[in-house]
């Protein structure tokens, strides 16, 4: 019996020493797993398409400045209360804590991501007929360039973000970038120009300087941030006002949109301007060379049945702008 009894123990202790080494295997496969996958993890930081993980992860530095974003914090009676994530002057990730929409549930979302954007404008341009006593009508002026969240290339109207730095109002910032991208402005703008210059307003202001060759626009520029602007009000909901002003009656606001219902994203402030003409050297041409953002950017001229066209197609990739546009068609169609 004591023999039967060790040859029991020995069975039991090699059955032991198996498992202990079966185990033991499994965990260098799992260690050997795992140094392959930190591996691949590391070898994130090799370059890809010319720019290394490290050069990715480089803008994080931008988000530590707290307080740097520019436009105005959304919150309203559901807020309870606001965790800022990530920010830059234009843009900032928060996550809300947000009361349920429905007034008999005590729910509270402690999850709510919420993007922050500045206010931005964009605006479709249709210029002055060369020949108005003909009855033809002025083309639209748009860009075709590449962005970085639209595959391949777009159309896109004239656009970008309202200066709070210098309370701008919407309407002062569609000018503006009209002025800058396109070297365009409206007739009324033209005139207040020659106003300031002391130059005659009776000319043709449809066939402008530019285009009229009647003398050089260098000093036009200087001239724009001299005359009247109208000033940045806010509405009931503490937004900034769209509105033009009374005079330009080449401007039209087309409305003022939220970009995700939800999520927020910024408020887009849309325009028509008709009848643009020239104000700077060179506007309203393919060559202009345009000022404000360093953008690669085509300039394309369309009639109005193709504007129609790329519209029904798609080539306006951002939502914004097939918006704006296709609410500028809409006001010519049917508008005054």
């Amino acid at each position: 019996p004591s023999s039967k009894r060790k040859r029991q123990q020995q069975q039991l202790l090699d059955y032991d020493c198996s498992g202990v080494l079966r185990w033991s295997k499994m965990v260098q496969i799992a260690m050997a797993t795992m140094s392959l996958f930190i591996f691949l993890l590391l070898r994130r930081g090799d370059p890809i398409d010319g720019i290394s993980q490290q050069q990715l992860e480089q803008p994080a530095s931008l988000f530590t400045n707290n307080g740097s974003y520019k436009g105005t914090p959304w919150h309203n009676e559901r807020t309870v209360s606001v965790k800022t994530v990530a920010e830059t002057k234009f843009a900032r990730c928060d996550v809300h804590t947000v009361q349920s929409e429905n007034p008999n549930d005590s729910t509270v979302i402690n999850d709510w991501v919420f993007m922050e954007e500045m206010d931005a404008v964009n605006v479709v341009v249709m210029m002055a007929p060369e020949n108005p006593s003909d009855g033809s009508k002025g083309k639209f002026v748009v860009f075709k360039q590449g962005k970085y969240a639209i595959p391949g290339v777009t159309l896109s109207p004239v656009g970008g973000f309202v200066d709070v730095d210098k309370g701008e109002s919407p309407f002062e910032s569609a000018r503006r970038e009209v002025m800058e991208e396109l070297g365009l402005g409206s007739r009324k703008t033209l005139e207040d120009i020659r106003t300031v210059l002391g130059t005659d307003t009776k000319t043709n202001i449809v066939n402008s300087d530019a285009n009229a060759g009647g003398g050089s626009m260098d000093n036009h520029k200087v001239a724009y941030t001299a005359i009247p602007k109208s000033t940045r009000a806010l509405d009931q909901f503490g937004l900034a006002r769209g509105d033009t002003t009374p005079d330009e009656i080449d401007w039209v606001f087309l409305g003022r949109y939220r970009t995700a219902a939800n999520r927020g994203g910024g408020f887009i402030y849309t325009y028509l301007l008709k009848n643009a003409v020239p104000i700077l050297d060179g506007g309203g041409t393919a060559g202009f060379q345009m000022s404000g953002d360093d953008e690669a950017q085509e300039i394309h001229f369309l009639t109005l049945e193709e504007m129609q066209q790329h519209v029904l197609n798609g080539h306006f990739q951002e939502v914004k702008w097939a918006a704006t546009i296709a609410l500028g068609l809409l006001h010519l169609q049917n508008g005054p």
